[in-house]
């Protein structure tokens, strides 16, 4: 929730009482979507972090944080020597405001266009993330318009008692999806009233002490009052104040993300090398558990020693007395290309290589199973390890290089727009050609379900298949269908087909032009371009 409307308005009261009247003393950027504000007294600065990253945006107070001294860069320079006279957030958005002299900030949540801004009394404007110039000027132009408060929105909630919980953020979009589900969770019957549900819910964010939910299971890691009970976890963790909250949130969410990416690298190299050492396990004890040839060799060269006048070149077997058994005759076999002595140097030679090969594979042998179990002791170890140090060394030891972190498909979703249906299917629309190629190729499932308005550009739609086994309601189907005439250029019409299909039936040749696919095989439904009912936009919080 640490993007959540009612907890940035809790951040803005907490945040008041510190940086009121405090001078800003440098506005600077050393890292990606990353914007510090340095503010405080001569002898004791604090730092106001704005990260603008769409898929994870956040504000909150630092006690230290070090510039360094390459690759950082100066931003909104007006500010400095400034004085920080108040900070509010907007009545019905995600939007910060941080007057200053004769300035002011602006900390927006808006997707892809999360931003800082800085306008001046004379209503100049610059941002921190580049805009182009109208979508710079309708941005601030809807940001100044807005009424800003600095204390609780007390939000007048009036819900219907035949509203669904997917109908609030139609009537109240500021409203995230954590507290309708914490709501939710709480609803017992027809006959609770959702409006006091609610209410009370909205209250506890206030009232309660933020508390940080930790499941080291999942990894998941959530930031919400005392008193939810919506996320599972394995820990929790209270604290007096948001800020403090939120610091120890961010310290150990990129702990967790680092951790899992470790892990993630050295599972993979383990798996591969647990795979390859049983394996050479299993042909080491056939060699060694199967009979030695190394006598018999022996005895045939001494055979054809004995017999050397009677072998001739060009034959390919001999018929000796066999003098190491009951004397019966038995037949040796010859390379009719070699002399005879060459014949009985091969069977001596090869009762050599018998004996050198299974000494060497008994060698082998122990040397991989001591490799087996110091595998089997590192995958053991990995369950309980919770220091990164110790993740660096054991990836030190088993040669693993920390190539350039590859985004997983988690992260990647986080580019899409996000639906979940009856509160069940997830569902993910294509922004642009660009991205509905990244959806495509490299998000989508063989056996996730394929959407697009047929005959008009639009956006891929993708319906994630959790379960292959247990088959999607055709009712969904023409849910996800709808969506996908909805975000095309249909969608004005009155019923638009929309083709669907399996996403391995989905192919992109080498030349295809951006955004453009081919289908192998394809269904069509008859559908109304809209967002349908049971149908909830997730907004990332």
């Amino acid at each position: 929730m640490i993007k959540n409307y009612f907890y940035l308005n809790k951040f803005v009261i907490e945040a008041g009482k510190i940086l009121r009247g405090k001078k800003v003393y440098n506005i600077f950027t050393q890292e990606k979507d990353k914007l510090i504000l340095e503010f405080g007294e001569e002898d004791e600065k604090m730092f106001l972090e704005m990260y603008v990253n769409p898929g994870q945006p956040h504000i909150n107070i630092r006690t230290s944080y070090s510039r360094a001294k390459k690759n950082t860069i100066d931003v909104f320079p007006e500010a400095c020597g400034q004085i920080i006279s108040s900070i509010k957030i907007a009545i019905d958005d995600r939007i910060i405001k941080i007057d200053l002299n004769s300035a002011a900030l602006f900390f927006t949540i808006r997707g892809k266009y999360t931003n800082v801004l800085f306008i001046d009394d004379d209503n100049t404007i610059s941002s921190f993330k580049k805009l182009d110039e109208d979508s710079l000027n309708d941005l601030s132009q809807e940001i100044l318009s807005k009424n800003y408060i600095s204390s609780f929105n007390n939000l007048n909630v009036k819900l219907e008692s035949d509203d669904y919980y997917f109908d609030i953020k139609k009537k109240y979009p500021i409203i995230g999806n954590e507290i309708i589900k914490e709501a939710k969770r709480r609803d017992k019957s027809d006959d609770e009233n959702k409006s006091l549900i609610l209410e009370k819910v909205l209250n506890e964010i206030i009232e309660i002490q933020p508390t940080v939910f930790i499941d080291d299971n999942s990894g998941e890691i959530h930031l919400a009052p005392e008193t939810f009970d919506v996320f599972e976890h394995t820990e929790k963790k209270s604290f007096d104040t948001l800020i403090e909250a939120q610091t120890f949130f961010l310290s150990k969410k990129r702990f967790i993300s680092e951790k899992l990416r470790l892990l993630k690298l050295i599972t993979k190299q383990l798996e591969r090398e647990l795979k390859k050492t049983v394996n050479k396990l299993n042909k080491l004890n056939t060699v060694v558990q199967r009979e030695s040839k190394e006598e018999e060799y022996n005895r045939l060269g001494n055979l054809l020693l004995v017999n050397i006048s009677k072998i001739k070149r060009g034959m390919d077997s001999i018929e000796v007395e066999n003098i190491y058994g009951s004397n019966e005759i038995i037949k040796i076999k010859l390379n009719p290309k070699l002399p005879p002595k060459k014949n009985i140097d091969n069977y001596f030679n090869k009762s050599k290589s018998e004996k050198i090969s299974i000494e060497k594979s008994k060698e082998l042998l122990v040397q991989t199973k001591i490799k087996f179990n110091e595998l089997k002791k590192t995958e053991k170890i990995l369950k309980s390890i919770d220091d990164l140090k110790e993740l660096k060394e054991i990836m030190k030891k088993m040669k693993i290089k920390d190539k350039d972190y590859v985004e997983s498909k988690d992260d990647i979703k986080l580019k899409f727009k996000h639906y979940i249906i009856d509160d069940k299917y997830n569902v993910y629309v294509g922004k642009d050609s660009k991205n509905n190629d990244l959806l495509t190729t490299r998000f989508a499932k063989q056996n996730d379900f394929w959407f697009h308005a047929r005959s008009v550009s639009g956006s891929h739609v993708v319906i994630r298949v959790e379960n292959t086994k247990e088959a999607i309601p055709k009712s969904v189907l023409k849910k996800v269908a709808a969506l996908a005439a909805y975000h095309s250029k249909a969608k004005t019409a009155g019923i638009v087909p929309v083709t669907y299909t399996y996403k391995k039936y989905v192919i992109k040749k080498k030349g295809y032009p951006v955004g453009t696919v081919h289908l192998l095989r394809e269904d069509v439904l008859l559908v109304k371009p809209e967002i349908p009912k049971g149908c909830e936009f997730v907004v990332d919080e």
